[in-house]
């Protein structure tokens, strides 16, 4: 090989490593810079938080993925597990399951010396429609309760694929006030027949 021809195929290579080196770097930039993303909305916020849950809270759970998601699939039942436990970490929510899910205005009942929902006011619909809340589908119920002790012993390791969404409604309903633009509402994903928001800091 000729000393010119052993000139170009070294600088060829010096100028190769260089550029893969340069591209080494800017794709170790962008790919941090996409973990950032990812992790910002989608590990969950109640990752390091110590939280002890009772009967209670794991009932108004359970009956929280029944009433709103017992016809969705599993996906479905936990981006509403995870809509509500977001709500809970939230300050602008009640820092309590049970809190978050029975969350609207409420009468006070002087012969029952009890507070019940407003019809429509409050902020999951089957709490406050007027119905019956009995679970009348035990199958579906006994699965909403196992779901909900299976995420809460594992809420660590299961990532927020609504993207930190604290807010959802139904597809076949017209777009409420309150997911419309300029309300603060970030969508994030449709899964199944909700679609489902997050509401931005």
């Amino acid at each position: 090989m000729s000393f010119k021809k052993l000139c170009v195929a070294t600088l060829i290579l010096i100028l190769g490593t260089g550029c893969m080196t340069l591209m080494a770097k800017q794709e170790k930039r962008l790919v941090a810079k996409a973990e950032e993303k990812i992790m910002k909305h989608s590990e969950p916020r109640y990752r390091n938080t110590f939280m002890a849950y009772t009967p209670e809270e794991i009932k108004c759970m359970a009956m929280n993925i029944y009433h709103e998601a017992r016809n969705e699939s599993l996906a479905g039942k936990v981006a509403v597990l995870l809509v509500t436990m977001n709500r809970v970490i939230d300050k602008r929510f009640p820092n309590t399951i049970c809190g978050v899910v029975h969350e609207g205005k409420h009468r006070y009942n002087r012969k029952k010396d009890a507070y019940y929902p407003i019809r429509d006011r409050c902020q999951f619909s089957w709490y406050c429609d007027g119905k019956d809340d009995i679970p009348r589908n035990k199958r579906a119920y006994v699965y909403s309760i196992a779901l909900t002790k299976y995420f809460l012993k594992r809420s660590m390791m299961i990532i927020d694929f609504t993207e930190g969404a604290t807010h959802y409604h139904a597809d076949y309903i017209d777009t409420p006030r309150w997911a419309k633009k300029g309300r603060g509402k970030t969508k994030t994903v449709q899964i199944d027949t909700h679609i489902f928001y997050r509401w931005d800091q």
